[in-house]
């Protein structure tokens, strides 16, 4: 299983925090302006990044069906699950046709029937799915971009050049060990949480233990 996701950069990017003595203010000088918005798409896989990619502007569905038909894919294992969120450049038609009209199985439960998503999920071949909609504690990858993000805040890169090359230096610093324990906390999300009591079976439980001591004497 492999996870795809999107994230965006600017040119005036800092860290959120910082130390000084008690007496002393944190200083730091942030460009005024932001400069050209920078996206960073990326897959994740137990072994690391897969196909990291940026490029200036923001993502549409031509371009997320092209880097995952010709970028991501080809990278792949026979039988492959790719896992993407629900911005809707990933659900749009473009993206769609660009991965199928290179074979690829696209299951996405939001416009198919319940059997056909059945059906989907047995075809032979590397296989796109959607998350739920707001779950990105379900994504491996969403934690990869974090870790991403804050290395490159604390570059802070003042030129897309030097952007660039900051975000191939955080990327180069994501290890398998990294990889394994994301995956795994996105595992524990996906985990059925027990169910609470309702209040009539919380206010019902002393009085039936009271009973049980009563009858005992």
């Amino acid at each position: 299983m492999f996870y795809a996701d999107e994230f965006g950069f600017r040119l005036n990017m800092t860290r959120d925090y910082a130390r000084a003595p008690s007496t002393e203010r944190a200083r730091a000088a942030v460009p005024f302006n932001p400069g050209p918005a920078i996206t960073l798409v990326m897959a994740l896989g137990l072994s690391g990044v897969v196909a990291p990619c940026a490029f200036e502007g923001a993502m549409n569905g031509h371009v997320f069906g092209l880097y995952m038909a010709e970028q991501v894919i080809p990278q792949l294992p026979p039988n492959a699950i790719v896992v993407v969120d629900n911005l809707p450049a990933h659900h749009s038609e473009d993206a769609r046709e660009a991965l199928e009209a290179r074979g690829f199985v696209v299951v996405d439960s939001e416009d198919v029937e319940e059997e056909a998503v059945v059906d989907a999920r047995d075809e032979p071949g590397v296989q796109v799915w959607f998350m739920p909609p707001y779950s990105p504690e379900l994504s491996a990858v969403e934690e990869c971009g974090s870790k991403v993000k804050a290395l490159v805040r604390s570059a802070e890169p003042r030129s897309v050049s030097d952007l660039i090359d900051a975000m191939g230096d955080a990327i180069g610093r994501v290890t398998p060990k990294d990889a394994r324990g994301w995956f795994s906390d996105a595992r524990h999300a996906r985990a059925p949480r027990p169910s609470q009591q309702s209040p009539t079976d919380q206010g019902a439980a002393p009085s039936q233990a009271v009973s049980r001591k009563e009858d005992t004497g």
